[in-house]
């Protein structure tokens, strides 16, 4: 069963799922330099799949998200090690780009 976590007009922002990695990654080819394999994809997806998320217009994947979690030092001083959060990727689809998909994903 998909959720819906968010909408904004047609575009809707759901969990990704296994099945979505290939199409994630073909965006993330087209858009991006950096470039990750499958299995980075899918530990990612496993790890923490609240914070893997796709945008998606009539079944069609047109940008995501994904976050990690990682535990290192704190970058203020007086913190020490703590579990600290970061954006891996995110990309949108060229078309799609300038149509409030970004605000919709960072929001």
């Amino acid at each position: 069963m998909q959720v819906i976590l968010r909408q904004l007009g047609k575009c809707i922002l759901r969990r990704c799922k296994f099945s979505d990695i290939i199409p994630v990654m073909e965006i993330n080819l087209r858009t991006l330099p950096e470039h990750y394999s499958d299995y980075f994809y899918e530990s990612l997806l496993e790890e923490l799949p609240e914070a893997f998320i796709v945008a998606e217009i009539s079944g069609k994947i047109i940008g995501y998200i994904m976050c990690k979690t990682e535990y290192g030092f704190s970058n203020f001083k007086k913190l020490g090690f703590v579990k600290k959060g970061h954006v891996v990727s995110v990309s949108v689809v060229e078309e799609y780009r300038g149509k409030g998909v970004w605000k919709c994903i960072s929001r």
